[in-house]
């Protein structure tokens, strides 16, 4: 039963996602918590929240919280506020308490919050839009009395928690990623078909532009923060699952050397974050699916899985938590697209068949099992069931109208693109706007090219192979909340690129990232990506074409992704670009 409930003044949480923690010996003290009866609910009671928690920073409240009864405790009693530095923060909080960090003996806000999550996702908690508050469910209080002496799990809270997580679908989509035959994946290979792609709070690294990036360092040191630091939100939750299920034996982790070619050239590099599903986790993996003797185990589902990030998050919670209820409640298992768009118009929600078809697609992606085919999705999964709130204006915002314009358009490129137009406004994952953008010009677009990046070098070069008169691109790519006005400094600074490459001195310039043009190439361009452009932007561009005598253009995401249609259909030509994005006499109207 999916229930909707119009709810005031909730609160809205990001539930249904994991990036940290991973240690299953603390998710099992978190759950103790909200059990009354057990030693770990005594011991913060009696001693860790008296010695922990200053009077000041609300000891007799948490103390309170724990006392009440019936025992459903509030959302920031739980996790807490932290301070900057994080590191100086003081223990506010009841999960701080709980779990000892790395270097204190309590945790801070962040990682607390991340265990409300987990102990929630996997279904040992329930939550209370009202209250903004936690209760123990009963598979919660079967795990806190199968509690084991010491660190170490017992065999019924390890048969307690494979339970919990083939109970939650991204895990069931991981091993299934994994149970492909000879499958040994990275998390960048994970993550690329895990949860909904195409959107900023899923978004995955380009694995082929991550090794052609390795490949230009000898430094080991750099080698290692870009195998660990350039990663998508997609890819961590992927690394954060895969995790879980090699501590619980259902898989196993492996690095795996990953070979690139591009060109005549070939990058190899080893990853080590990749994972290989085990015997016990085939096995698992055929009962929760339902093969065989056994029954489908029913999937925990909640609300906030269907959006993480961006103003749009509650509309599309909505939209998608609406479908997901149309389907897992149709009697005959199958619904037509058409029959779901009249469904939504029910909640006052306009819906094209291309967002609705992405929107299941995103349901497979985060480990439902349903298909679809032709104009008709067939549901063959079992949830428990899970409460829609209302509340609050949830209203599709400009960014999503552009995106959900694209979907009807996009047929010859892959959807996945579509986070552009979130990280194009996104200054945090300004490294993946980068790496999507060289990913779309060099594998969609047709380019040969290469994201650079780092100090002294632009974000990345493409050029032609084979055209009559071949050509190259230097790129910058900027991802501004508001837009980017190409200020002075960083008009000078591309300026300072095509100089460069003219002069190509490695005295000036020993990194010599011009190197990584084709020989033969003797034209070039710049170009500047972005969300959209404002202020005196063409006046910048002129003065860059003045100075240098090189052409280039201002391109908004937007239409980069609409000539990569273009060009994927065959209605334009790599030549073609160079004469309408690069014009020499630069007009605000011509890329705008």
């Amino acid at each position: 039963m999916v229930s909707v409930l119009n709810i005031e003044n909730a609160k809205s949480r990001t539930f249904g996602w994991v990036q940290n923690p991973g240690n299953f010996r603390s998710l099992c003290d978190v759950v103790a918590i909200h059990d009354a009866n057990s030693a770990k609910h005594l011991d913060l009671r009696s001693r860790l929240i008296p010695a922990l928690v200053s009077p000041e920073d609300g000891q007799a409240e948490l103390i309170s919280a724990l006392d009440a009864r019936p025992l459903r405790i509030g959302y920031v009693h739980l996790v807490g506020t932290g301070t900057n530095p994080r590191a100086n923060a003081p223990c506010n909080a009841i999960i701080q308490a709980a779990v000892r960090g790395q270097r204190k003996p309590y945790t801070d806000d962040w990682t607390a919050a991340g265990f409300v999550r987990w102990a929630y996702c996997l279904g040992f908690i329930r939550y209370n839009y009202a209250e903004d508050s936690f209760s123990i469910t009963e598979s919660g209080l079967r795990l806190s009395a199968a509690r084991a002496e010491g660190d170490a799990l017992s065999p019924e809270e390890r048969s307690l928690l494979v339970e919990a997580v083939l109970a939650y679908p991204p895990a069931i989509r991981v091993l299934s990623l994994l149970a492909q035959e000879n499958a040994h994946l990275t998390k960048f290979e994970i993550g690329r078909k895990l949860g909904f792609t195409g959107e900023g709070g899923f978004t995955s690294m380009p694995q082929s532009v991550l090794i052609r990036a390795m490949s230009e360092t000898t430094d080991p040191v750099e080698k290692t923060r870009m195998r660990n630091n350039w990663e998508g939100t997609s890819d961590k939750y992927a690394r954060m699952i895969s995790s879980w299920l090699v501590k619980l034996g259902l898989a196993r982790s492996k690095p795996k050397s990953v070979k690139v070619i591009a060109g005549a050239e070939a990058c190899t590099e080893l990853i080590g974050h990749a994972f290989e599903i085990t015997a016990q986790g085939i096995a698992a993996l055929r009962r929760a699916k339902g093969t065989g003797r056994h029954w489908h185990i029913k999937k925990n589902i909640c609300y906030e899985m269907f959006a993480t990030k961006g103003a749009g998050r509650e509309f599309l919670r909505k939209r998608r938590a609406l479908v997901l209820k149309k389907l897992a409640e149709a009697e005959s298992g199958r619904v037509t697209i058409s029959e779901l768009s009249v469904f939504l118009k029910g909640f006052e929600i306009e819906s094209t068949p291309s967002v609705i078809a992405d929107d299941i697609c995103g349901f497979i992606n985060m480990g439902l099992d349903v298909c679809l085919e032709s104009e008709t999705a067939y549901w063959r999964d079992s949830i428990n069931g899970f409460v829609i709130p209302i509340f609050g204006e949830a209203t599709r915002t400009p960014l999503e109208e552009r995106k959900d314009e694209l979907r009807a358009v996009l047929k010859n490129i892959s959807h996945e693109y579509l986070s552009l137009i979130d990280l194009a406004y996104d200054s945090v994952q300004h490294r993946l706007f980068e790496a999507m953008t060289l990913k779309l010009l060099t594998d969609e677009y047709g380019y040969a090219g290469l994201h650079l990046g780092g100090g002294r070098k632009p974000d990345g070069v493409i050029y032609t192979e084979g055209l009559e008169n071949d050509y190259g691109v230097i790129i910058d790519t900027k991802a501004y909340a508001e837009g980017y006005s190409v200020p002075i400094a960083q008009a000078d600074e591309m300026q300072r690129y095509i100089q460069e490459n003219q002069r190509r001195d490695a005295l000036e310039n020993p990194n010599k990232w011009w190197r990584h043009f084709a020989e033969p190439v003797r034209l070039f361009y710049f170009m500047f990506v972005s969300g959209h452009f404002k202020g005196q932007y063409s006046s910048q561009i002129s003065r860059i074409i003045r100075i240098t005598g090189v052409a280039g253009a201002a391109v908004e995401i937007f239409n980069l992704l609409l000539t990569a249609e273009r060009v994927k259909g065959g209605e334009e030509s790599l030549s073609g670009i160079a004469r309408s994005f690069f014009p020499r006499d630069y007009e605000d109207e011509t890329l705008s």
